[in-house]
């Protein structure tokens, strides 16, 4: 049986799809980067593995951030993966304080790259951009991970429908809340 091509659809409002995303929980992340002696860090969620083999890691940021221009500049940057303590730092870094300031809190070192590296982040991936993207009002960014720091055991700091969230672990076995379904994990 032949099928006849959808009807052409209305382009997607931008508002739409803002409150669509909203509804995807996500890892908070502190990304970091040095460049002309200056400390640059923002608060991100656009953040992912992109490939094993070398390893390697994607950031997404706006092109009007602060922290963009000095990616773009300096070619390096760090992803420090949140603990759930680390929500006031978040904040801090999502516009709370702004410069060097943001860096007062937290202990902070460096690694290979020479961008800030938080110590008591889950874990921190030190990469240099080995390609970038550029795609509307962001970038993405690719880096290769030159060096890893494995931070303290706690579980990951999440942002979901504008709000802070933490992870709940299940029991295999136990059942799952209502309206969740099973999917045999």
């Amino acid at each position: 049986m032949e099928q006849k091509p959808a009807a052409a659809s209305q382009p997607v409002d931008a508002g739409q799809f803002k409150i669509g995303m909203r509804t995807l929980a996500g890892a908070v992340n502190i990304i970091t980067s040095f460049h002309a002696g200056h400390r640059y860090g923002m608060t991100a969620t656009a953040v992912c593995s992109a490939t094993a083999e070398p390893p390697t890691v994607l950031v997404c940021i706006n092109k009007l951030a602060t922290t963009h221009g000095a990616v773009s500049k300096s070619k390096v940057f760090c992803v420090n993966v949140l603990r759930t303590e680390n929500w006031e730092l978040s904040t801090t870094f999502s516009g709370g304080q702004t410069g060097d300031a943001r860096f007062r809190n937290g202990n902070w070192v460096k690694l290979a790259t020479g961008s800030p590296v938080l110590v008591d982040a889950l874990v921190s991936f030190d990469c240099r951009v080995v390609k970038t993207v550029a795609h509307g009002t962001h970038t993405v960014f690719l880096g290769q991970v030159e060096q890893i720091l494995i931070g303290q055991k706690g579980k990951p700091l999440l942002y979901s429908d504008g709000q802070y969230a933490k992870l709940a672990s299940l029991t295999l076995g136990e059942p799952l809340p209502e309206g969740l379904d099973y999917w045999g994990f």
